[in-house]
């Protein structure tokens, strides 16, 4: 391996918040994976959803897992990038489901003025 990549993982591992940034970079591609594998339309805000929503999953479990799995990082980041994957698979499901059982429909429509 590199020197310069074993450097820059040795750097990482003492800093929390770049853990979790790199989690939220890498959360959020595979939340916009997800989506893209869902098939449906797509435009900028489902887009852009899709990664917030996925981000900030992964780098809540960056967070949260960091003083357990500090000397295992390749273990945080797998989980963080699956909670990604899943983030968006689990709220989809949980909105359909509330939208069901309370019968709600939502439509959205561009105002055509």
């Amino acid at each position: 391996m590199p020197e310069r990549l074993v450097d820059f993982f040795r750097d990482v591992s003492h800093d929390p918040w770049l853990i979790a940034i790199l989690a939220f970079l890498g959360a959020s591609f595979a939340g916009l994976a997800s989506q893209l594998r869902a098939g449906g339309d797509l435009n900028l805000r489902i887009v852009m959803a899709a990664m917030l929503n996925s981000g900030f999953i992964g780098m809540i479990i960056a967070l949260m897992g960091y003083s357990a799995f500090k000397d295992n990082l390749p273990a945080l980041f797998g989980l963080s990038l699956l909670s990604g994957i899943g983030g968006a698979t689990i709220l989809d499901f949980v909105f359909e489901f509330i939208k069901h059982k309370a019968g709600i429909t939502i439509h959205i429509e561009k105002d055509k003025t």
